[in-house]
């Protein structure tokens, strides 16, 4: 018999938080799209626990930060306990504000987000989600890619063909291995265990990172009353004996009593270092842990995924509804490696100064790190978490195709602050600018310009708002209220007038009016037409198959 073929736009492989995150932004596109899942039950294994504000600002673009944020944790901060039990730095997660209207970090239990998220996917008739399938070839023209899909209940193979691939299938991803991709770097002689666990009650509130070069530890609170410690496998053990029940009580014993606790898993990992070569093979592209595998110790595996997904996304659904050449999906590694990478790096040097297995070294560094936290300047840094990466594009989909200087706007992450509407009331600046592109204009912009910026948001199928002093309410609809004039001081801050936004929220270009003939040009040379999306209905239940 001839296998059956179903066609779709975009097939996703991979339905853990990025392929389902990913999904979501192309329903909401109205993309027509397809997720293949080789598993038949929902991942109910708690592994990642943390997530960070761009990530719960992705969330919110698919309408789903607000179900997700009320099951997070909080932790008001993260102490550095060194060799001999005294704490030698604090990060202040839970007061750290980098300005994009959440908290620094959360924690969270990973089956409710994966659970939300399959749910939401509901919400769109143009997506399906099919369960047991596996992929075991793919070609792929001029046209589009042919992937034979293979049921692991009956064993019986189908042919899907798409447009777009999207390999969200993992660090083992089947689809990079089937395109010859290879991993670059390097992967760890550390291994850690790590134990979840369920409490009878409230969990302490302060998450811990004890940094013994004898056995490092790290102990967080994550969502209600689940708890995570993770410990380092030495050199002279074996990782199969550190899972076994009398080894796991005696790790969580001087942390909760283990005749008290639930044991919700404990499994080994160790760490990777590792990007791919290329993330996209023709019509294939890779996302999350598929492209690139980082040290777990800043918590940005995951949020790294969800970052490729919100920025691919919208590239594709320009692609598919004739607004945006091909070439637009050029930028996606453009874009996307160079801060993965950042990111990476960053996760590796924090290990060196956390990980160290020599205690002569360990000693220098609680002293020396002590001595420098009382510098203010320094305090700051390492409170505040300024060693983290921002959010950055340095080329790609932007004004002029690059940022000119470093000082030029192009390419940040535009904060959103609480702006209010006609009745008052504050809301998130992206609740009110929807999904899409969006213009921004200054208060005190001649209405000549102003006019002139709504045609242009019109062109692009995008939100046009004008902002409104603080203290001030909107006369009207399409003006914001300022309440904080933070966005006021940033127009001030880069001399500019007007400002469009991608959809992933990263600034395309801000220009004085006199000049937003500039940008108009700019943008309607990769732009044709508009960006086609929809608000996000409310959550609803998942319907899979």
């Amino acid at each position: 018999m001839t296998p059956s073929v179903q066609e779709t736009d975009v097939l996703i492989v991979g339905c853990g938080p990025v392929g389902a995150l990913t999904a979501n932004l192309l329903g909401q596109y109205g993309v027509r799209t397809l997720v293949l899942e080789r598993s038949l039950t929902q991942h109910n294994q708690p592994r990642a626990i943390t997530c960070d504000d761009e990530a719960l600002r992705i969330y919110q673009s698919v309408g789903l930060a607000d179900v997700l944020d009320a099951h997070m944790y909080t932790c008001p901060e993260v102490e550095l306990v060194g060799a001999t039990g005294e704490v030698f730095a604090r990060l202040g997660v839970g007061s750290t504000d980098f300005g994009f209207g959440y908290p620094a970090l959360r924690f969270f239990s990973q089956p409710f987000v994966e659970r939300v998220l399959r749910e939401g996917l509901a919400r769109f008739a143009s997506v399906t989600l099919r369960l047991g399938q596996q992929v075991e070839a793919y070609t792929q023209d001029e046209d589009g890619a042919s992937v034979t899909v293979r049921d692991v209940r009956d064993g019986s193979e189908s042919t899907v063909r798409a447009r777009y691939v999207l390999a969200c299938d993992g660090g083992r991803s089947t689809l990079r291995q089937l395109a010859g991709i290879d991993m670059v770097g390097s992967t760890y002689d550390e291994g850690m265990v790590a134990i979840s666990l369920l409490l009878p009650h409230e969990p302490p509130a302060v998450s811990r990172m004890v940094c013994d070069p004898y056995r490092h530890v790290f102990v967080a609170r994550c969502a209600g009353n689940e708890l995570r410690v993770e410990v380092m496998i030495r050199e002279d053990e074996k990782p199969e004996d550190m899972v076994q029940p009398e080894r796991v009580r005696a790790f969580i014993a001087p942390y909760v009593d283990p005749d008290t606790v639930t044991i919700l898993r404990a499994a080994t990992y160790v760490f990777n270092r590792r990007v791919a070569a290329r993330w996209r093979d023709g019509r294939l592209f890779l996302l999350g842990d598929a492209a690139h595998l980082m040290p777990p110790v800043l918590g940005q595996g995951l949020c790294s995924g969800l970052r490729d997904g919100a920025n691919i996304a919208w590239k594709l659904a320009a692609v598919l509804q004739g607004h945006a050449e091909p070439s637009l999906l050029d930028s996606y590694e453009e874009e996307r490696r160079p801060h993965a990478e950042a990111m990476l790096e960053a996760s590796v040097n924090m290990g060196r100064l956390v990980l160290t297995g020599s205690r002569p070294v360990a000693f220098m560094r609680d002293r020396l790190v002590r001595a420098l936290d009382r510098i203010p300047r320094v305090h700051r840094f390492i409170r505040d978490l300024e060693f983290k990466p921002r959010p950055l594009i340095l080329r790609g989909f932007l004004m002029g195709g690059g940022r000119s200087h470093r000082l030029s706007p192009e390419g940040t992450y535009f904060p959103q602050p609480r702006v209010a509407l006609t009745d008052g009331a504050p809301v998130l600046l992206d609740d009110v600018l929807g999904p899409g592109f969006a213009v921004i204009v200054r208060h005190g912009v001649p209405e000549a310009s102003a006019r002139a910026a709504q045609v242009l948001a019109d062109s692009l199928g995008a939100t046009c708002v004008r902002l409104v002093p603080p203290r001030k309410t909107p006369a009207q609809a399409g003006e914001v209220t300022d309440l904080g004039g933070k966005l006021a001081t940033w127009f001030h801050q880069h001399d500019a007038d007007i400002a469009v936004l991608r959809p992933d929220r990263y600034l395309f270009g801000a220009v004085r009016s006199s000049h937003l003939s500039w940008l108009s040009v700019a943008l309607r040379q990769r732009i044709q037409g508009p960006l086609r999306s929809t608000t996000p209905p409310a959550r609803a239940g998942a319907s899979v198959g």
